[in-house]
């Protein structure tokens, strides 16, 4: 039952060469790239939540109405076209997956921070400019998610609650 604490501080390797301002610029640069990680992340969680929605909604419409079933197969389509671009989904974690299918962006914005990560020194211009391309890259996939779940779940929505039926959850709710 007894706390004891003390002051914790911690150094870098004296061998390293790497200087305190390199390892600063490190971090900086990593912590942008975890909040687009953990952005990027969301987005696939809430993909996914949708996307259950969706697959219970066609397995109690089957043998229904084929319009809502349609159209929840076409909103399907649509977001797992934003979803492959965020994660590779053939994975199966079995032989040579990684060799098979090529990885996507949350795959490769975590190899560019494992390799940013591996040394005292600072990003080299070769890390900017490649962090640079995957962050257009995401920005361009947040934009095609918010149409999706703004504009097309909406729509979706609405023809559910024209036939009396229950909407589809676009968020995660919170815990």
């Amino acid at each position: 039952g007894l706390e004891l604490r003390a002051p914790l501080v911690v150094k870098k390797d004296p061998n390293s060469v790497g200087t305190e301002a390199d390892i600063a610029a490190q971090q900086e640069l990593l912590q942008e790239v975890r909040r687009d990680l953990d952005s990027a992340a969301n987005m696939v969680n809430q993909l996914e939540f949708v996307r259950a929605q969706l697959y219970q909604l066609m397995n109690v419409l089957s043998g229904e109405d084929g319009t809502v079933k349609t159209a929840a197969e076409e909103m399907d389509k649509k977001l797992s076209e934003v979803e492959d671009q965020l994660i590779q989904r053939r994975l199966t974690g079995q032989g040579q997956d990684t060799v098979r299918w090529p990885p996507k962006l949350l795959s490769k914005l975590g190899y560019l921070a494992n390799g940013m990560s591996s040394s005292d020194f600072p990003p080299t211009n070769q890390h900017r400019e490649v962090y640079a391309m995957f962050k257009q890259q995401l920005a361009g996939i947040k934009q095609q998610f918010d149409t999706v779940m703004n504009r097309d779940l909406a729509a979706f929505n609405k023809m559910l609650r024209d036939r009396n039926m229950t909407n589809v959850l676009g968020r995660v709710p919170e815990r």
